[in-house]
């Protein structure tokens, strides 16, 4: 009867444990701010497990700082995040720190709400890869702090490269390669569809424009002052659209939307090829049922060079308007951030490059490469040029949903490949004549 009363009891505690769960956790973070000497925020993109991660890394980085209290705030999409923060800054309640895409680069540097961080931190853009600091420098100064940098890469299916008769450690490096292993995989697998992508206007044209060493835009695509025309309707362009027409005619490659709404297209093996960034490496190698390989993004040849495949994700940004103890809680916290260690645990748990050469170096000791190659890819393809090609122009945020509509009408057949460029032409360059006055 004692052992019944006892289990009872037991049972009743596990269940108010169970429903008050939620309390507990308010509770407990009632107490970590009471307990903090200074509280700031961090405003956020990431969803998914990308989220449990970085929300994980900020508690580590309270964990090491009981002092400060670092209010975690998730802000839906980048550009949601991006706008709301200004908005909030215009308004008179800036964030403290904030996460923005590489496109937001330009809008931050002009909005005049920020801090740069090489005025809150001691940090050396020498210590960064090389197309890290040549992104998100200015005069030799890092303006936000590198946190999930990506560039994309192509995914491959080897289970799926092994049935089609394909040698699975020898993916595609040229688009004839490309087009001849999707036949492949199309004739011998049930594969839907060769390849395809996620996020479009990345991918398909601004990488494809620096991959192939061919300007995006004037003044350095925008990095060597403000950028007022488009070039996606020069040679390549159009010849780069015609080839996706075609492949898009013959199912060997497949649209499937925007951002990274074609991920299920391939884990669920309708292609045995997929590009996307190296943030859903980890991601893709936990979720898959076949075996996951990476290569560098494949490339025309002909008469083009080989350039540089674009940064990609973002970087931390340090908002004005805050007191002297909350600007050190923030450096406190990009200090631990950039930490080599901190740098080589996001890279292994999530797939974004580990950003410092330290941190670089720490994984080959540790012989993390040695064991994870698909995970090597993303830093070879990073440091595979000779001139950087970056991408800097204002309100690209919106060039880019201009890219999206009218990649879409093409892919959809309703133009021709020669209108899709010049309408991306057309409309992008009066957005950048607005950006231009609005600077004036």
């Amino acid at each position: 009867m004692r052992n019944i009363f006892k289990i009872s009891i037991a049972l009743g505690l596990a269940l108010m444990l169970v429903f008050s769960g939620v309390q507990l956790d308010d509770m407990t973070a009632e107490s970590t701010v009471e307990a903090a000497e200074v509280e700031i925020d961090f405003w956020y993109a990431l969803g998914g497990d990308l989220r449990e991660r970085t929300e994980e890394l900020i508690d580590d980085f309270m964990a090491e700082h009981p002092e400060v209290y670092v209010d975690k705030v998730h802000r839906g999409s980048y550009a949601e995040a991006l706008t709301t923060a200004i908005a909030s800054y215009r308004g008179g309640s800036p964030p403290y720190l904030t996460q923005v895409y590489e496109v937001g680069t330009m809008t931050m540097l002009d909005s005049g709400a920020i801090n740069p961080v090489y005025e809150l931190i001691d940090i050396d853009p020498e210590e960064f890869i090389g197309p890290v600091t040549e992104y998100y420098s200015v005069d030799g100064n890092l303006y936000s702090l590198p946190f999930n940098s990506s560039n994309p890469i192509m995914y491959y299916n080897k289970d799926m490269f092994e049935e089609a008769g394909l040698d699975p450690e020898d993916p595609p490096e040229t688009f004839a390669e490309v087009e001849e292993y999707s036949r492949q995989i199309i004739e011998n697998t049930d594969a839907e569809a060769g390849f395809s992508t996620a996020w479009p206007s990345w991918v398909l044209l601004e990488n494809m424009h620096t991959w192939h060493d061919q300007p995006i835009a004037n003044q350095a695509n925008g990095m060597e002052g403000l950028a007022t025309e488009l070039y996606w309707d020069e040679d390549f362009g159009i010849e780069l659209l015609e080839q996706l027409g075609e492949w898009n005619e013959e199912d060997i490659f497949t649209y499937e939307g925007r951002e990274g709404d074609p991920d299920p297209v391939f884990l669920g093996e309708q292609v045995g090829m997929y590009m996307q960034s190296t943030a859903t490496l980890a991601g893709f190698m936990e979720d898959a049922d076949f075996e996951v390989g990476t290569a560098m993004l494949p490339h025309m040849g002909g008469e083009y060079e080989v350039g540089n495949a674009l940064i990609g994700g973002g970087t931390i940004w340090a908002y004005d308007g805050h007191s002297e103890e909350e600007f050190a809680a923030m450096s406190d916290m990009l200090n631990f951030i950039s930490q080599p260690e901190n740098q080589a645990w996001w890279h292994r748990n999530t797939g974004y490059l580990p950003v410092t050469y330290e941190a670089v170096e720490m994984l080959e000791e540790e012989g993390w490469f040695e064991e994870n190659p698909q995970f090597e890819t993303a830093i070879e393809q990073s440091t595979t040029y000779d001139e950087f090609s970056g991408l800097r122009l204002g309100n690209y945020t919106e060039i880019r949903d201009i890219n999206l509509e009218e990649l879409e009408n093409f892919f959809a057949g309703d133009q021709t490949a020669q209108e899709t460029a010049e309408n991306m032409v057309r409309r992008g360059n009066r957005v950048l004549e607005r950006y231009e006055r609005a600077q004036q």
